[in-house]
């Protein structure tokens, strides 16, 4: 009897362990799943750099690629950005909004300080919890909200000198400069063209938004990314008044290869190596 008494009292003892050991697994692995259902902080901080430092303004000479050069506009839009594993998949970076720099997933980074006062030279927002060794990121606006009408659309998507006069459509990138001191300045203003129809869609065939691919250890919460204006300018010597948009041939078809763009379709070309974006 005393026997099947211990018996008994092993029995209950090791089940009640057992649930207790369960409930202790169950709560730890409820912990890391909510922990990691928490997501953590991005900070891309972007350079525009000449020689590995920062482009300056205010009609102020500088040495770019050889040539002396003078900027007064350097702006572009930012959008579709995902950090990438290991294994190549890819986790959406959710962008915060505060409808001046940042909006509907679209981001503008500001580097001058000739036409305005006010710079913006990072991209924030949240991801989920992991280790990443990669970005991958738009130049531009995105189809749906490209033919906005900047009248009544929040910031940043109502600037005026952000957008094309002719085709309803934001300029995805606009960088002016000047070359060996002339007066007159080459515009690059990279917007979607090509035949484009009727408002209010416009539907423009080519849409000339560079897609950046950058690989190695990235660190969300204070990652830094340069633009390389050397790299951008390599090759171009135009002196005077230019106006170099998508489709304007030469010289202005080297400013949008550097972005890594086909030509003849506005679309990112897997052999035209994107130059001017970089890890830092």
């Amino acid at each position: 009897m005393n026997v099947l008494k211990f018996l008994l009292t092993i029995t209950i003892f090791s089940f009640v362990v057992s649930c207790e050991t369960k409930t202790e697994n169950n709560d730890e692995n409820m912990a890391l799943l909510a922990a990691l259902a928490i997501p953590q902080p991005v900070n891309l901080e972007f350079e525009a750099l000449v020689s590995g430092q920062s482009v300056t303004f205010n009609n102020t000479n500088q040495t770019v690629d050889t040539k002396t050069v003078k900027f007064q506009d350097l702006r572009f839009y930012i959008s579709e950005v995902k950090l990438v594993r290991a294994d190549g998949s890819t986790a959406d970076v959710t962008l915060s909004t505060d409808n001046v720099w940042q909006n509907s997933g679209v981001g503008l980074l500001d580097f001058e300080t000739y036409k305005t006062t006010e710079t913006k030279k990072n991209i924030s927002g949240s991801v989920a919890l992991g280790a990443y060794t990669g970005i991958q990121f738009t130049v531009g606006v995105p189809e749906a909200l490209n033919h906005l009408d900047r009248a009544t659309a929040s910031a940043p998507l109502n600037i005026g000198a952000m957008t094309w006069a002719w085709a309803g459509g934001y300029k995805h990138a606009n960088i002016e400069f000047s070359i060996n001191d002339n007066a007159g300045y080459t515009q690059f203003h990279m917007g979607s063209s090509g035949g484009c129809g009727a408002a209010p869609n416009f539907g423009c065939p080519k849409k000339f938004r560079a897609s950046i691919q950058l690989t190695g250890q990235i660190n969300p919460q204070n990652q830094k990314i340069g633009f390389d204006v050397d790299k951008l300018l390599s090759g171009y010597s135009t002196v005077g008044a230019q106006s170099c948009m998508p489709g304007t041939a030469a010289p202005c078809d080297t400013l949008v290869q550097a972005f890594g763009l086909n030509i003849g379709t506005g679309a990112p070309d897997s052999s035209i190596t994107q130059r001017v974006f970089s890890l830092k």
